[in-house]
């Protein structure tokens, strides 16, 4: 880090006003995102069933970091550069268009390289990018939770010239690529860690806080009735087998799954040992394993989730001895017939279910 008297010495008027402006607008920007994204949160209505999938919508944010820099001068053999890192800022206003693909416009000023024995050359880059997302959390509403990103677009780099030096004004395109990291929260306010590099004039990386903006939109999700209170199917040697086979059906409650993940985990083997058994007094009924999940994550995710859910439980039963396969049918819902809502982590809890259905 420079002192402040070096520092306001080697930036140009331009750069200083701009800086200064930066400091004004981050503050004031980041005030507006909290502000924003609290109201939003205290605004919505709880009693509504909401979408909670990505949607199309505009994001801002405003970061700062550090540049360094690489002015040609290999036709000036008077010249070194002797001052190559510097702070720098970027304004950037984006739109999501779908869980993969965003764009986005930006502009940044990178500071300037310092050149010896005098002068300065100021860098400031206007462009448009695509970003291509990756991770689980990119198809939930506001990109809610981690995840990253690839940047290609292209860059007009702007070169000013400060003192006396034999170097003219120049104004390039350039490809611009990068990557990055994002976090957002359920209010649209995140945070992004990103580096850019213009071809091999200059690089930069930088923390930014975002917003992104829109509501959920109601009633896309279907709800389904809360079914009636299903009492566990148990085996039970006292109850005449036709009773059992009449009663069959419902949601196994106490059978959980390793998160993300097939493995049966706690009690589950104890209950479907009882299902096993049931269902060996019951030969000629065939029932259906249905699987369902939350809507954390893409649709894709949860249906084959569900799917390899379904299976393992199928597996259980038949290796248990006691029933033929023929029995037994797995099928995957993923997270299109949820019980309760999923903006609550209770709802999610009761959407991930396994419910035995009899053909």
């Amino acid at each position: 880090m420079f002192p402040v008297s070096e520092l306001t010495e080697k930036l140009s008027v331009t750069n200083y006003c701009y800086q200064r402006r930066g400091v004004t607008l981050a503050a004031v920007v980041a005030s507006t995102l909290l502000f924003s994204g609290c109201a939003t949160l205290r605004n919505m209505d709880t009693s509504t069933n909401y979408d909670d999938r990505l949607a199309r919508g505009l994001y801002g944010s405003i970061g700062i970091g550090s540049s360094r820099m690489e002015p040609d001068i290999s036709a000036d053999d008077g010249f070194d550069v002797d001052d190559r890192v510097e702070p720098a800022g970027q304004i950037t206003v984006g739109m999501d268009l779908n869980k993969y693909l965003s764009i986005e416009a930006h502009s940044a000023d990178l500071g300037s390289a310092g050149l010896s024995p005098q002068g300065r050359v100021n860098y400031h880059v206007d462009g448009v990018s695509a970003l291509l997302y990756a991770g689980a959390d990119r198809d939930r509403f506001k990109r809610q939770g981690l995840t990253a990103y690839g940047r290609l677009g292209m860059g007009k780099l702007e070169n000013t010239m400060v003192g006396d030096i034999p170097f003219d004004d120049a104004d390039t395109s350039r490809v611009l690529y990068g990557a990055g990291v994002e976090y957002m929260t359920a209010i649209g306010v995140g945070v992004r860690a990103e580096g850019f590099l213009f071809n091999e004039d200059a690089k930069y990386a930088q923390l930014a806080l975002m917003y992104r903006m829109g509501r959920k939109r109601a009633g896309r999700v279907p709800m389904a009735e809360a079914p009636k209170p299903v009492e566990p199917v148990v085996a039970a040697a006292l109850v005449p087998a036709i009773d059992q086979c009449a009663t069959l059906g419902g949601v196994l409650e106490g059978v959980t799954f390793a998160s993300n993940s097939a493995d049966i985990v706690g009690e589950s083997a104890q209950i479907l040992d009882g299902v096993a058994s049931t269902l060996a007094r019951c030969s000629n009924t065939v029932v259906e394993i249905a699987a369902h999940t939350d809507s954390v994550g893409s649709q894709e995710y949860n249906h084959d989730l569900s799917k390899r859910r379904a299976v393992s439980v199928v597996k259980y039963l038949h290796g248990q001895g006691l029933i033929s396969q023929d029995q037994l049918r797995a099928r995957a819902y993923g997270e299109l017939s949820p019980r309760d809502s999923n903006d609550t982590a209770e709802g999610r809890a009761r959407n991930r279910r396994v419910e035995l259905r009899v053909r």
